[in-house]
């Protein structure tokens, strides 16, 4: 295998990892007797988003010298960014990671859509069947096997279709500034509205508020410090991803990055199987055969969008 390959599974293994800890979290220090009660967890995210604006600020020079108009653009971005993490958090209080993350391959097919409407982007035959492919997989992934009756999850299949939204919007936002402009003083601003907006959930959002409270008489210091390793994890990954597009064709990078959903299933077993405690999931073979099934076809889908 050559050494591009490994670069660039390296990467959504880091984010597969960072989707166990977040139902972890999830898990442990939200309210289960309460929905949407996940999304103080966001505040979390928006304080280490602070931190990693002051990191940017001091070693980066010229952080204000962009124009008005592409503060607003990535300061927006940031408060895309939260808004999907909420969502993303809603979804795993009612779903498992497994069925959740595949959702995050819908991301590619909203980009070609937001490019072909925004960017004036065409729309290649082989794109528009792999999407339909990925959203058929998803469909499968989506339906509830464990009861006598097949039916939809209606609500985390909402929020992660508002997620991929969400993520492809910011993603187009800074992708537009970045042109322009330095990469680490875009991050500046785009974190710093992460960061802002979790400043404004807590300061007006009492149930927020008092949730992030009760989380840290719970377990401020675990929930921090996993935050921080998570975090750490994904701009690793981020990282390892741009510098195998440097070694390797995009599509070749963006396929290895489609893996993730089935890193995510066969992490949740070794989980299930070994540490319980942190992840576990039902593995009978009425729920795992379809699972398996899903992420086969959505792999196919991202085979033929990215080819």
């Amino acid at each position: 295998m050559p050494t591009w390959f490994f670069i660039a599974l390296s990467a959504p293994f880091l984010w597969a990892l960072v989707n166990i800890a977040d139902s972890f979290l999830v898990a442990k220090f939200s309210d289960k007797e309460k929905e949407h009660s996940s999304g103080a967890l966001a505040l979390f995210a928006s304080l280490i988003a602070f931190l990693v604006a002051i990191g940017i600020w001091i070693f980066t020079q010229n952080i204000s010298n962009i124009p008005v108009v592409d503060k607003i653009l990535l300061l927006t971005s940031g408060v895309l960014t939260i808004v999907w993490v909420i969502l993303y958090l809603f979804a795993l209080e009612m779903e498992e990671t497994s069925k959740v993350t595949p959702w995050f391959l819908v991301i590619p097919v909203f980009g070609y859509i937001l490019g072909y409407f925004f960017l004036g982007e065409t729309l290649s035959l082989h794109q528009i069947l792999g999407s339909l492919i990925t959203f058929l997989g998803l469909i499968v992934i989506s339906i509830d096997f464990s009861g006598e009756n097949r039916k939809i999850k209606h609500k985390p299949v909402f929020y992660m279709l508002c997620v991929a939204l969400c993520v492809s919007i910011s993603g187009v936002l800074f992708k537009y500034v970045t042109i322009e402009n330095n990469f680490w003083v875009s991050s500046f601003w785009e974190y710093l509205g992460v960061g802002f907006s979790g400043l404004f959930i807590y300061l007006f959002i009492p149930h927020y508020r008092n949730m992030f409270r009760d989380m840290n008489k719970k377990g401020g210091y675990k929930i921090f410090l996993v935050n921080v390793v998570t975090e750490f994890m994904t701009i690793s990954g981020n990282l390892l991803t741009n510098y195998a597009l440097l070694l390797a064709p995009v599509a070749l990078v963006y396929m290895v990055g489609s893996f993730q959903p089935a890193i995510v299933l066969l992490l949740t077993l070794v989980f299930t199987k070994f540490w319980p405690s942190v992840a576990s999931e039902d593995f009978s073979k009425r729920i795992i055969i379809p699972k398996v099934i899903a992420i086969l076809i959505m792999l196919f889908g991202s085979f033929v969008m990215f080819f």
